[in-house]
């Protein structure tokens, strides 16, 4: 789905550079830390990170017949990851920091690290001056439900810490394929951001929105309600060129 996409993309270009992990915003590495065999916590990271993904949405009285494109409530899951290994140590004070940070690799440096980082994340994606915040805010209606977890382990001998922060987002639905593009659309204004930084999913996410001019518009109507061909004819919108 287009709309979990530009989630997922705003998102983590809204906080690259903007918290103590700098620009070590991973897209999608649910793996970055991960539960071993054992039940211990395991991360391959070799430095502070913040790892972005979209969970499971579900959508049960709001479809308009058989409307594919509707997003419904969905799940930004947002995760900071620390492991004590990530420090270096002054040869001087034999004193132990977080690797660039400073902060003293203890668990309440940890916690503290942790905690930071939440904090730089919600005013990242407040912030009324940066672009991206911009269209992660515009492309939900509402956040549903805010949800801040944590969870730590020293079994394995390296002490590691993580924070998630879950947010439900009444998140917009897709723009039917095929669809003019409203120039003062959240769509408009996500494409032309993706072509101004020259990302690299720009062209694919462009043939997923389809071009007007290359769809038959009854197809469209078609595909905005899920309508059968004899439900399109009767409703006189289903008449082939």
């Amino acid at each position: 789905m287009l709309g979990r996409i530009a989630l997922r993309i705003a998102t983590i270009e809204a906080l690259k550079g903007k918290t103590l992990v700098g620009d070590n915003v991973l897209d999608s590495q649910i793996g970055a830390i991960d539960i071993a065999a054992d039940d211990t916590l395991r991360t391959d990271q070799e430095k502070p990170f913040i790892s972005v993904y979209v969970d499971g949405s579900r959508i049960e009285d709001r479809i308009d017949l058989r409307s594919l494109h509707k997003s419904g409530p969905t799940e930004l899951t947002i995760e900071i990851g620390i492991s004590a290994a990530m420090t270096e140590t002054d040869p001087d004070t034999g004193v132990s920091t977080v690797i660039g940070i400073g902060i003293p690799a203890t668990d309440p440096g940890l916690e503290f690290f942790l905690d930071c980082v939440g904090r730089e994340i919600t005013i990242a994606l407040s912030d009324p001056n940066d672009p991206w915040a911009e269209i992660w805010r515009t492309l939900s209606s509402s956040a549903l439900k805010v949800e801040r977890k944590r969870t730590s382990d020293a079994a394995s001998g390296t002490r590691i810490a993580a924070h998630q922060l879950v947010i439900t987002l009444d998140l917009l639905p897709d723009p039917v394929f095929g669809a003019p593009i409203v120039t003062t659309s959240i769509w408009a204004t996500f494409m032309a951001r993706m072509a101004a930084v020259e990302h690299p999913y720009l062209q694919k996410i462009g043939d997923l929105i389809g071009d007007p001019a290359d769809v038959i518009e009854a197809h469209t109507i078609r595909r905005r309600f899920g309508l059968t061909l004899d439900e399109a004819r009767a409703l006189a919108v289903g008449q082939e060129p």
